[in-house]
């Protein structure tokens, strides 16, 4: 493409707002309203995901062991089914028996240890974290009950424990407790079942030649109930942007989830009103989902930085793993349904309708390459929000008025959906929702019943153009609904108008932006432009008889029949009208107040 940067315009532009500064204002000229709340990704980031020690599935290394434990045997066959587990045996005149190490955790504050333990010959074995000797929290679980027993002394207080039983005779084992001056140190170990010491394990016990496997140890401060930080000789410690949800009439600037230190700025978030069909969008516990899946709730941390994603997992049996929900359809209407899901065990989800006879939309997603799998019926998209969680979404058009199910399903791998469980591989999974629309929304939470979110209005009155010769360049991204629009300068009435918007999804030229005016109340200009069916920065030069517009620095198009556009009070952004949204995000509107020349044109949109 030729280099147009000696064409661009001499003349600066009478009005030039910017969205994706950085700045996360609005220009003070700007009328911006949504009668409601709204989510969106900010640019702030939280600790998403944390483990303060070091081999967590190699405890031959790093690791210490007392002179009452033998040095660990790798190879075993951890949890997962790979051999990366490793079997601790007592000495023959064993007391305390346990691989320690130092923690590099200095904050004070509630932390979680987890583990994943399994019984050799040990009837017991315990998790223990220390700041000093005399303060510390401990977790027990027998093996022969399933259950765990927890307590602590000194300074570290509030502990609880929670013990799941896993495949193959392994169960995990939280401690959770908070410190007050850090972690020193943490202890993995064999016991009789008698009480665990003040220092973090006991010299009294009597272990001699007892066995325990273990593996995937964890200890953070963000108090994740699942391993999700493995770590070799470095701690882990990732950072991601967060969910946050806007009061009613703040706009919405967002970021994407790239590995900047700050997301790239996208710009403004301008969407229509719609509503969260399902119930109960956080809580995969509630009985408003029929389930053949086992449920750990608030295991994990979910997009909004809080410990809020439930644990699904896949039990031992053969078959389907599924949780789904009820949704009742309309014929005719287009419906999109999602999730935010990560990988905890189980590699692919898919989503979708339980009868595809009457809501023709489901496909799976790869939640380790954060890509689109096979798709079944429908589209589908797949959005990486951070932490290892993708935003997962499949479109459809219903067949029938009726209900059917959202259904979520548990694989292995891609298109795969019946297969036998291990009662360890399993998704973490938040928000999930159903929707009237023909593309994804920002996330809308529910409880009891359906939520909506109002739509989103911004224009400006006193933009310093009235009439005659006008030029406009504007950038947005995505555009999907009713005729999206990106922005229109028009009177009271639209009777005097001129406007970009995006064809409708049901329209002949559906992925294509068209040019529209009025001119006295009659229809002057209405042309798809060429090739801007995936632009993102669009310039209309308007003029009597004299219309030029392009896409992405290509040719520019002319209309030579247009009659002049009369006075105009208002500029609207990101729609055509009080409705018809853009269901995108806007990134610049620069407005000049005369026709500029095609060479300028494309060097504004190249």
């Amino acid at each position: 493409m030729s280099d147009y940067s000696s064409n661009f315009p001499q003349q600066r532009p009478k009005l030039n707002l910017v969205f994706n500064s950085g700045s996360d204002k609005l220009d003070s000229r700007l009328s911006y309203s949504r009668s409601s709340g709204g989510t969106y990704m900010s640019s702030e980031k939280a600790l998403s995901s944390e483990n303060l020690l070091k081999q967590s599935e190699d405890l031959g290394t790093t690791w210490s062991v007392f002179t009452d434990l033998s040095t660990p045997t790798g190879s075993q066959t951890s949890p997962s089914g790979d051999s990366t587990a490793w079997l601790l045996t007592a000495t023959t005149d064993a007391n305390a028996s346990p691989a320690l190490q130092q923690s590099t955790s200095t904050g004070a504050g509630t932390h979680t240890m987890v583990a994943h333990l399994k019984s050799g010959t040990a009837s017991h074995g315990f998790i223990s974290v220390r700041e000093s000797n005399n303060n510390i929290a401990y977790a027990m679980v027998d093996f022969s009950a399933g259950t765990s027993t927890h307590g602590s002394y000194g300074s570290v207080t509030n502990p609880s424990s929670t013990v799941t039983a896993l495949g193959s005779d392994w169960y995990r084992l939280t401690l959770t407790a908070t410190v007050s001056s850090g972690v020193t140190l943490a202890f993995v170990g064999i016991s009789d079942g008698t009480a665990v010491g003040s220092s973090g394990y006991d010299t009294g016990w009597n272990s001699t030649g007892q066995t325990m496997y273990a593996w995937g140890v964890q200890l953070s401060s963000t108090n994740s109930k699942v391993y999700d930080s493995p770590t070799t000789t470095q701690i882990s410690r990732s950072y991601s942007p967060v969910l946050k949800t806007a009061a009613a009439n703040e706009p919405r600037f967002e970021y994407a989830a790239d590995g900047q230190s700050v997301g790239t700025a996208l710009g403004l978030l301008v969407e229509s009103q719609v509503s969260n069909l399902l119930t109960y969008s956080e809580d995969w516990t509630n009985s408003d989902f029929t389930k053949f899946v086992a449920i750990t709730s608030n295991a994990g941390i979910a997009p909004t930085g809080e410990l809020a994603a439930d644990l699904v997992t896949a039990t031992s049996s053969a078959g389907d793993h599924i949780t789904r929900q009820s949704l009742t359809v309309v014929s005719g209407q287009t419906y999109t349904m999602s999730v935010f899901a990560k990988a905890s065990g189980c590699n692919f989800v898919r989503i979708g309708g339980a009868s595809t006879a009457v809501m023709p939309a489901q496909a799976s997603f790869d939640l380790v390459n954060g890509t689109v799998g096979t798709v079944d019926y429908g589209t589908a998209k797949i959005e990486d929000v951070g932490n290892g969680f993708y935003r997962c979404s499949v479109t459809g058009t219903a067949a029938s008025n009726t209900s059917t199910h959202l259904e979520i399903r548990l694989m292995q791998s891609d298109n795969t959906p019946s297969w036998t469980g291990d009662d360890y591989s399993g998704l973490l999974l938040f928000g999930q929702m159903a929707e009237q629309s023909s593309s994804v929304s920002s996330y809308i939470k529910t409880t009891s019943s359906s939520v909506s979110r109002a739509a989103d209005s911004c224009s400006v009155a006193d933009f310093g153009y009235t009439g005659g010769p006008v030029s406009v360049m504007s950038e947005t991204t995505g555009g999907s609904g009713s005729f999206p629009g990106c922005w229109v300068i028009k009177n009271s009435t639209g009777s005097e108008a001129l406007q970009l918007y995006k064809q409708s999804a049901a329209a002949t030229e559906a992925t294509g932006f068209r040019v529209y005016a009025n001119s006295g109340g009659t229809n002057t200009v209405d042309t798809l432009i060429t090739s801007s069916a995936s632009a993102g920065k669009i310039a209309v030069s308007y003029d009597t008889n004299d219309v030029a517009f392009t896409a992405s620095g290509n040719a520019v198009q002319t209309d030579t029949s247009a009659s002049s556009i009369g006075a105009v009070d208002t500029l609207i952004i990101g729609g055509i009208t009080t409705t018809n949204q853009l269901n995108g995000h806007i990134k610049r509107v620069a407005l000049y107040n005369v026709a500029l020349s095609d060479t300028e044109l494309q060097a504004l949109t190249s």
